[in-house]
């Protein structure tokens, strides 16, 4: 079995082009809005450290397993209010590991009640290839087939990112273009990768009820690189801003268990994916684990940062 998943991971990554849906899957996409959108850094109001990590189709071996942490923070010189952040994500995917290490910068400004803020993201994209772990029905397979490297390979690119985003009040919008550089990454002669562009789209309206110690908050994220199409559709109820749970649905993929707390300056979070497709006789689903720190900035009388995001509670 280990041979035959680690021959079907090998022709579902590596290729003379290889072209895919190349992001992470968050399924708690709400909180980490950074890794999609560079227009985000700064929207929290405070300086906030974030780590998420994801381990896909348990039970499924080269299944992916993703690490995504980030710091960022709200910058004001003058009268203009900005954002900068950095982050670092690596996964691994079968006999391949990608790593991401970028910085960010966001402009503020305000419009129509609310706060846009327009995001760059610059950075370098890693990716590696494990050629002695790959498995080969015959010796002479291994001695004859360039396409296949026997060897440790690695390759590292340009990555560029941007983004809008935009809050005001009860409601969020974001847009997110990724890998708008389109890497091209040489592992050896014969082999390369290519990560080709994607874009996201991120909407939300927080809904008070009349118990003020409940919020119900629906929310909605798009992702596509225009060759395949991801959807996820989300409900979220708060009580007393300090415990939450809800239910996504990923259109044709899952149905998503989501839980979460805030205790003081910490919040943390726990999601499960429950495939809805044949991949359950192989797999147990996915589990996502995520924190958040935020430490307070000290606030002038010209800057109380009133453009906080209305989705962090």
């Amino acid at each position: 079995m280990k041979r035959i998943v680690h021959s079907i991971l090998l022709f579902l990554f590596i290729s003379t082009a290889a072209r895919a849906q190349y992001d992470a899957q968050f399924s708690q996409y709400f909180m980490a809005m950074g890794y999609y959108n560079p227009a985000y850094a700064g929207v929290g109001g405070d300086l906030n450290l974030f780590g998420i990590h994801r381990q896909q189709w348990v039970g499924i071996e080269g299944a992916p397993k993703s690490f995504f942490v980030s710091a960022d923070m709200p910058l004001r010189i003058g009268e203009m209010e900005h954002g900068v952040g950095a982050i670092l994500f690596t996964e691994s995917i079968g006999l391949f590991q990608n790593t991401h290490v970028s910085g960010q910068y966001a402009y503020k400004h305000k419009l129509f009640g609310g706060v846009i803020s327009l995001g760059l993201q610059l950075g370098i994209v890693n990716q590696s290839f494990d050629g002695t772990g790959v498995y080969y029905p015959s010796e002479s397979t291994a001695e004859t087939d360039p396409a296949i490297p026997n060897t440790l390979v690695e390759a590292m690119a340009l990555d560029v990112n941007a983004g809008v985003y935009y809050s005001r009040k009860n409601f969020y919008f974001g847009m997110g273009a990724m890998h708008v550089t389109e890497p091209e990454l040489m592992l050896d002669e014969n082999v390369y990768t290519y990560i080709a562009s994607s874009y996201n789209l991120v909407s939300g309206y927080n809904i008070q009820s009349r118990n003020p110690l409940y919020e119900l908050q629906p929310s909605v994220f798009l992702k596509t690189d225009t060759r395949s199409f991801q959807a996820d559709i989300t409900g979220r109820l708060v009580y007393n801003k300090m415990f939450n749970g809800g239910l996504s649905w990923r259109i044709n993929e899952s149905i998503v268990f989501l839980l979460g707390a805030n205790l003081g300056n910490v919040q943390v979070g726990y999601a499960y994916d429950f495939p809805t497709t044949p991949i359950l006789k192989g797999s147990h689903g996915s589990h996502e684990l995520m924190i958040r720190y935020k430490l307070k900035l000290k606030k002038t009388k010209t800057g109380k940062n009133k453009h906080k995001s209305v989705r962090i509670l």
